[in-house]
């Protein structure tokens, strides 16, 4: 029945939306609010003015805007014509965006001139000397003057199909380039649809963006669609420190957000020292992107006084979220399981066996919104896709209850002296010291070893490895799982989208660890 909704457009939402909810707040960010009728106009011609422009179906248009009001404008309007965004990042370096631009060959580009990072409105000039195939570039300033000015472009276009391509977003990560994903209309809207049930989301929900809203989780899981989908009201948070988003959730009655772990985390140290916010509209909140212990999930329960829903998701498609009922230990130990009926995961051997519910093995999905394969022909294509079945590269195992536990990345783990060791092992452990608050494991070559532990971690003192090594045996840890190397931080090398760069962490480990 629920799949009536892969009959959509992502266009087609927003138009019986505002149709219902027209005078509701649709999205507010520092600057600006609209309504849902505002929205759908000012999408409508800015869709005009792209088509006025030679914008057309099937055209890509990379989009590198910061969380704002103009950043809904511009997809909704790019939707309508079937044009494809390609939405990238406003932290993404320069070199990943040129070699984005080479892979998707854009006729235009869309960034930002009000944003305080006047980086991306710089590197957007300059990808408009270097990429052949780019004929504009489009700023949210020239697109709210357009907005201003009262005309109206009548696009003479055939409506976009729910079968049709609507955006192309990037593969997670934290090295090399991403690689391009194509959604669709349908599967998109059916994404959107079956997380905001999850999450029980309706016209009076108020969604927090403090995610990049470019990023599959603050896209559509359930994001910016799954809030427009149910009529709720949609804030934009441009820069997510703790302070914004605390003041954010009292100022607009914020009820769910989306945060990444290491955010969260910040969003705990902050309360733990300042708890006068008002923060009690807040009912749910969902934390994926990297893996969360479970110390973290229960102490971020106790500081955001609401429920906490684990996510566990990938922007080829499948999402796995925990119920709300579940009990303590699977919401806090665990990442869910898919929501749609017809999803696949099987946890696998080497030789793409499965293995028993308990075993550590690499996670496959397969299901009805998760991509066939990339977009464009890439090296990429034959690794990730197996007999149906999408690889995502991480390793994790089913509990009795049927959730899944991810447990790291495939190549995350650490092979030491033979002894094969996943950092989430050594992290888990070490999270339960008290002078431990965040924690970091990473792997790096060693002559000796083969691979050496380095473990960093956010605490309120140094702590010596011989008092580490302590804690771990008496917790009925190996030796093999001990540290080599302990390092204290003040903050994490965070990527694009503020999950922490491990690549940064392997760095700071071979050039001055202690």
């Amino acid at each position: 029945m629920e799949r009536e909704w892969e009959t959509e457009t992502l266009v087609g939402l927003l138009e019986r939306t505002a149709a219902s909810f027209g005078e509701r707040t649709a999205v507010v960010d520092r600057f600006e609010r609209m309504t849902y009728a505002e929205l759908l106009d000012a999408s409508k011609r800015i869709a005009g003015f792209f088509f006025a422009h030679s914008i057309e179906k099937g055209d890509r248009v990379i989009v590198q805007m910061p969380n704002s009001v103009m950043f809904e404008v511009v997809c909704f309007a790019l939707f309508s014509l079937g044009a494809l965004p390609v939405f990238i990042l406003p932290m993404h370096r320069e070199h990943v965006i040129e070699a984005l631009c080479e892979a998707s060959q854009p006729k235009a580009y869309v960034t930002s001139q009000d944003s305080l990072d006047r980086e991306c409105y710089a590197i957007g000039a300059r990808m408009l000397e270097r990429c052949g195939s780019l004929e504009r570039l489009f700023t949210d300033v020239q697109l709210r003057n357009e907005l201003s000015s009262g005309r109206v472009v009548e696009c003479d276009i055939e409506s976009p199909k729910p079968g049709d391509v609507a955006f192309l977003s990037l593969s997670g990560g934290t090295t090399g380039i991403p690689k391009l994903i194509g959604r669709t209309n349908g599967a998109y809207s059916y994404n959107a649809l079956i997380t905001a049930r999850h999450c029980r989301m309706d016209a009076d929900s108020v969604m927090l963006t403090a995610i990049p809203a470019a990023h599959n989780f603050a896209l559509g899981t359930p994001g910016m669609i799954g809030t427009v989908l149910v009529g709720g009201k949609n804030v934009m948070c441009e820069y997510p420190s703790p302070l914004e988003i605390l003041d954010w959730i009292g100022r607009e009655q914020v009820t769910i957000a989306s945060f990444v772990p290491t955010v969260s985390s910040l969003c705990v140290r902050y309360r733990s020292i300042d708890a006068s916010d008002d923060i009690g509209s807040l009912q749910y909140f969902l934390v994926g992107g990297s893996v969360f212990s479970p110390v973290q999930a229960r102490e971020a329960e106790a500081a955001f006084e609401a429920r906490l829903v684990q996510v566990y998701g990938m922007a080829e498609g499948m999402t796995f979220l925990t119920d709300l009922d579940a009990p303590d230990d699977v919401r806090y130990g665990s990442q869910g399981r898919p929501r749609s009926p017809e999803d696949v995961f099987r946890i696998v051997d080497e030789d793409f066996a499965d293995v028993e519910d308990g075993v550590e093995g690499e996670v496959i999905v397969k299901g009805p919104y998760t991509i066939k394969r990339y977009f464009g022909d890439v090296p990429a294509n034959e690794s990730s896709f197996r007999d149906g079945f999408y690889r995502p590269g991480d390793k994790g195992l089913r509990l009795p209850s049927g959730d899944i536990r991810i447990t790291g990345r495939v190549h995350e783990q650490i092979n030491r002296a033979g002894e094969k060791i996943m950092p989430s092992e050594v992290e888990d452990v070490l999270m339960e010291m008290d002078a431990v608050s965040e924690c970091a494991v990473v792997g790096v070559a060693d002559e000796v070893l083969g691979t050496a532990i380095c473990a960093f971690y956010i605490g309120e003192r140094d702590i010596e490895l011989v008092e580490a090594a302590a804690y771990m045996r008496s917790r009925h840890m190996e030796d093999c799982c001990i540290p080599d190397q302990l390092q204290r931080l003040d903050s994490w090398p965070l990527t694009a989208v503020g999950k922490i760069d491990r690549e940064g962490l392997k760095e700071a480990a071979v050039h001055g660890g202690k």
